[in-house]
């Protein structure tokens, strides 16, 4: 399987876990949403059934008060007594308050009120009827007894019947409502217990199927540390080898080298007069190589050194450092030459390292500008929250864009020796040194007209 399969498959399978969790979380959010709402249905049920309780309470209520009205006028017929007559009075002005909160705890049913006005009208008839008797009592000789029993018995019970039957009519209706809430309440109740059911089932599942997804992704990433640390094992190897190799390069090269060119230089030497214009051109050829290729290993062994040399951090005064490459830049040229440089801000880095990048950078602003009537280099900066951006530019030969791929390449040349010299390892060695730096290094070129190096430095310490 390739490494781009692979890739595709990790991060697929971390979209899956990623989407699982995610659903499992909506279904736990969903479930207490819903059990919050049942449970707050509860408790607006309880209470519409604790109303209905307090109605039906308060319609006998009522008839109560209206039977015991009607045994404190009976008790006062047959006997005369006043304290019958007193408490009968209390009654009667204690039932326009009762009807009034029987109003007030009906006053969202249309059909109870109308109820209670005809309630109110029966106990008005009653009350009436209780009075007239009341007040017969003081013409007791013209009332018969069959009358008396009359208004106690027959004709006042039929009466307290009606009133009776009206009011077990209204607390019919409110049992009825209460059946109804209470079945409304089964019923969501049941609803609720089942998606409660059905959600967990599913978030469980959900959960589940993320974690053995998490399992098999610490397995993979398990396989894949030590694939690294196999790997990393084989660089550190491939390291000592190359640092084997340079070692041989620095020693075992050479000593052929300065052979080679002792050995032309001795033959050009003793043997001048002997060879023709063509032979001291070809020793010239030899020569002039093996200094190249001197150049070339010394190029090479500073590339591979500029990868594996540790990073000493600093705050970098850019302004003096600018300054101090310049000078050695200006040294070794034929003339003094002008540099534009604004305010530079402070950076960090490791100098020696910065200073190596700068030197390259500058050194090539001045080579590729040198066939310019007047030479213009530039060095200027700006920030931002986090980074540095420095850039270089000048107004040498440029370069093509579209062979910008080989500009940071290890003896890449957009330009032949003849045209300018050099091994074409600056800018490889200066990339290296940004990118370890935590920077990045590019460039934009207009053949004839400018080219310009920019590259980003950290604004602060790393944490």
């Amino acid at each position: 399987m390739s490494e781009d399969s692979r890739s595709s498959q990790m991060i697929k399978k971390e979209w899956v876990t990623k989407l699982g969790l995610a659903i499992a979380l909506c279904l736990l959010v969903l479930i207490s949403f819903v059990t919050f709402n049942s449970v707050d249905q509860f408790e607006n049920s309880a209470k519409a059934v604790e109303h209905t309780h307090l109605v039906i309470q308060q319609i006998n209520q009522v008839a109560s008060d209206v039977k015991d009205a009607e045994s404190a006028q009976r008790g006062y017929l047959i006997t005369s007594n006043e304290s019958f007559l007193q408490e009968h009075h209390d009654v009667v002005m204690k039932l326009p308050d009762e009807i009034s909160k029987l109003r007030y705890l009906t006053r969202d049913n249309p059909d109870q009120k109308k109820s209670i006005d005809i309630l109110e009208e029966l106990i008005d008839l009653r009350m009436r009827s209780l009075r007239l008797g009341i007040d017969m009592l003081a013409d007791r000789d013209k009332v018969s007894l069959d009358e008396t029993m009359d208004l106690v018995g027959g004709t006042g019970r039929q009466a307290m019947l009606q009133l009776r039957g009206h009011a077990d009519y209204m607390i019919a209706v409110e049992d009825k409502l209460l059946g109804e809430r209470a079945r409304l309440v089964q019923a969501k109740a049941s609803s609720t217990k089942l998606w409660i059911l059905l959600g967990n089932v599913v978030a469980i599942a959900l959960l589940l199927s993320a974690l053995w997804l998490i399992m098999l992704e610490i397995k993979h990433r398990k396989g894949a540390q030590r694939a690294i640390e196999k790997t990393a094992a084989q660089l550190e190897l491939t390291n000592k080898e190359l640092e084997s190799f340079s070692y041989s390069v620095s020693h075992d090269l050479r000593s052929p080298l300065r052979a080679i060119d002792g050995y032309s230089r001795m033959f050009e030497e003793d043997f001048a007069d002997r060879l023709d214009d063509e032979g001291r051109r070809l020793l010239s050829v030899i020569r002039a190589s093996s200094k190249k290729m001197g150049q070339l290993i010394d190029d090479l062994l500073a590339f591979s050194r500029m990868g594996r040399k540790p990073v000493d951090t600093m705050k970098v005064d850019m302004n003096a450092l600018v300054d101090e490459v310049w000078s050695e830049v200006c040294a070794s040229s034929r003339t003094a030459l002008p540099l534009k440089k604004a305010n530079l801000p402070a950076a960090w880095g490791d100098r020696a390292l910065l200073r190596q990048v700068l030197m390259n950078l500058l050194a090539n602003a001045v080579k590729y500008s040198s066939k310019k009537d007047e030479q213009l280099i530039e060095i200027t900066a700006k920030q931002n929250e986090h980074e540095v951006v420095f850039s270089v530019r000048d107004n040498g030969v440029g370069f093509d864009m579209r062979f910008y791929n080989k500009l940071f390449g290890v003896f890449q040349r957009l330009h032949t020796e003849n045209e300018f010299p050099g091994t074409g390892v600056g800018l490889a060695i200066a990339q290296r040194v940004i990118v370890r730096h935590g920077g990045r290094i590019w460039a934009e070129s207009k053949p004839d007209e400018y080219t310009i190096f920019n590259f980003s430095l950290p604004k602060e310490a790393a944490a």
